[in-house]
């Protein structure tokens, strides 16, 4: 989980305009109300600032004591590193702006803006400006345009704002993330908490664990509880799914499958808190998988244990550690990769494609073992666990092999 800027986006700066919220709301008020667990302007400022934008220019014609307490409650957030300046009235937005030599891209701040889509508009942008180097002054002309511009707040008019000022480009956001009215704070939070999945959960995770999961979001968001807390509470319930298998007993394996369901649901909640709350982390990516993972190990030991015990066939225990073994080997061969594309040892594109590989690393098979455990056939599922195990640890090695070999 990375939360750097990606350094090829390297803008040299940003125009927020907050316009006025609607009647009897104050500026203060309207733009700290939080969407899914964060102020709705410290949202779009750390969306800008992970798109690339290293400064940013705040420019919301309002009193200088609300100015100061937005400039505040954004400062005192480490998670902006991004230089702010704020800006109260034309006076002082001519002055940021004067003298600059790079284009300045104009963000609506009624808007809710997305990275993904902020990301995928600069790249564009940067290989466009790439192939002129001329520099654009700001006149004093343009300023007084700019600014009427600004204050009319119409989006035809910000549209087709570099045509008629050169020095600056308005960068649009998705259609459905307005914020005008108090019933769109609501609409925006449902927005993102539906999107709050990962772009390689499979049809299963988004049928029956996203669901789920995403309840026991609601609940954490507003909380001080840490992604990195949720995934240790899940690494435990996952510990705990092991002990109850290594009983062997009918009762037992129901119970172990249930802990290790929930598990599974805590385990999404944790990412998705990360994602919506800006929370990611090195350590945070690193800790999730060795979590998952070592539950896995100590599972699928624990499920041959146990059916060894109750059926009284050691071929069991030997299944069950075949399958940690192999699940163990398995990690060890994807892991490197996963957390190299999820901690920060590269800047993957916004809507890069996962790999085969991490299309089948996902946790689906915890449904069909609590299925077995139901009908009692936990024996069943040990089986088919060291063969699947077995099988994809193969194809983990020949994935590895044909890499090293280009």
């Amino acid at each position: 989980m990375n939360q750097n800027t990606n350094p090829s986006f390297n803008l040299s700066c940003g125009l927020l305009h907050l316009p006025s919220p609607p009647e009897f709301y104050k500026a203060i008020d309207w733009y700290t109300f939080p969407i899914a667990g964060l102020p709705f302007l410290l949202r779009n400022i750390i969306s800008l600032q992970r798109s690339g934008l290293h400064e940013l220019i705040i420019y919301i014609e309002t009193s200088q004591e609300e100015i100061d307490t937005l400039a505040l409650a954004i400062k005192k957030d480490s998670r902006v590193i991004a230089k702010t300046q704020w800006a109260s009235n034309p006076k002082q937005l001519k002055e940021n702006l004067n003298n600059r030599k790079n284009k300045v891209l104009i963000f609506n701040g009624s808007n809710l803006y997305d990275k993904k889509i902020v990301c995928s508009t600069l790249k564009t942008f940067i290989q466009q400006e790439a192939s002129t180097s001329k520099a654009l002054s700001i006149s004093k002309d343009e300023l007084e345009a700019l600014i009427a511009i600004i204050r009319q707040n119409n989006a035809n008019d910000l549209t087709d704002i570099q045509d008629r000022i050169p020095s600056f480009k308005y960068i649009s956001a998705s259609a459905t993330a307005n914020v005008k009215v108090q019933e769109d704070f609501n609409i925006q939070h449902e927005r993102l908490l539906a999107g709050s999945g990962q772009n390689h959960d499979s049809p299963i995770t988004r049928l029956l664990s996203r669901p789920v999961s995403q309840k026991m979001t609601r609940l954490f968001l507003n909380t001080t509880i840490s992604p990195n807390q949720i995934t240790l509470f899940s690494f435990a319930m996952g510990l705990g799914s092991a002990i109850c298998f290594t009983e062997g007993t009918y009762l037992m394996n129901i119970l172990g499958g249930l802990f290790l369901l929930f598990s599974t649901w805590v385990d999404g909640a944790d990412g998705e808190i990360a994602r919506l709350k800006f929370m990611e982390t090195e350590i945070g990516g690193k800790l999730d998988i060795i979590c998952d993972n070592i539950v896995h190990f100590f599972v699928f030991g624990a499920i041959g244990w146990g059916a060894s015990k109750a059926n009284g066939e050691v071929i069991y225990l030997y299944l069950g550690g075949l399958a940690a073994v192999a699940s163990l080997a398995s990690f060890i061969l994807l892991g490197a990769i996963i957390l190299k594309k999820n901690t920060g040892a590269t800047s993957p594109e916004p809507n890069s494609e996962p790999s085969m590989a991490e299309k089948l690393a996902n946790r689906d098979f915890i449904h069909f073992l609590m299925l077995m455990a139901l009908i009692d056939q936990v024996k069943v599922f040990i089986v088919v666990a060291a063969i699947g195990a077995s099988i994809f640890t193969i194809y983990m090695i020949y994935i590895r092999l044909t890499q090293e070999s280009k």
